[in-house]
């Protein structure tokens, strides 16, 4: 991945040196492809800073519209049973924030 993202950044550079030297009419189509690029590139640093494999070796969904407009979603451990109110609840932290899930936002499960 890292020669890809390498590539990519060269690629930028030069995007970079062409804005400066381009009539400025030209501008805005460089720059929406120097956007794209980045972009990209941030994903790709993503997806290799979190070791992820290859997209088909992944199931992603998007949550459903919640009954109430107010409602969120929430992640639980089942402990192997059937019952609510044996269940615990995870809750999901990024940099000491608590993640909450609503409508629209994705999972993404591994098949593996």
């Amino acid at each position: 991945m890292d020669n890809v993202i390498q590539g990519l950044k060269v690629e930028r550079e030069q995007l970079i040196y062409a804005l400066k030297s381009v009539h400025e009419a030209d501008h805005a189509q460089i720059l929406e492809k120097k956007l794209e690029l980045d972009t990209a590139i941030q994903w790709l640093e993503q997806i290799d800073l979190l070791q992820l494999h290859p997209p088909k070796d992944y199931i992603f969904a998007k949550l459903p519209e919640t009954k109430n407009a107010f409602s969120e979603y929430k992640i639980v451990e089942t402990l192997e049973s059937d019952d609510p109110r044996d269940w615990q609840e995870l809750k999901l932290m990024h940099e000491e924030e608590e993640l909450w899930l609503y409508t629209g936002d994705w999972v993404m499960k591994s098949k593996k």
